[in-house]
């Protein structure tokens, strides 16, 4: 895995393999970097210091698209106790410095 951020334009990419991208989807700021076969390869942080700089608290939307899994899948590492979580009313919320560790 790499990690690069490049602070003369805010910039943070996260390539979890070297493999050749079919396609990416763009949200919030977030893109999301598949192969062929739909797996991600990677992530990549617009106004990265935007999005870290603000809340220390990510919802379960927003630690979705950061880690490039579904709702589903999260709220399944939760029950099974991978994920640590805060709760808020019925909202999940999570440490962005735990997410960001998660995605490394």
């Amino acid at each position: 895995m790499k990690v690069h951020h490049d602070s003369d334009i805010d910039y943070l990419s996260i390539d979890f393999s070297d493999e050749v991208e079919a396609k990416s989807e763009y949200k919030d700021g977030v893109i999301v970097r598949y192969n062929k076969k739909g797996n991600v390869i990677g992530i990549d942080i617009t106004d990265s210091m935007k999005l870290f700089a603000s809340s220390d608290l990510m919802t379960l939307q927003e630690a979705c698209s950061f880690l490039g899994i579904s709702e589903s899948t999260m709220r399944r590492r939760i029950k099974n106790g991978k994920i640590k979580y805060q709760k808020e009313g019925k909202d999940y919320r999570f440490k962005k410095s735990e997410i960001i560790q998660l995605a490394a």
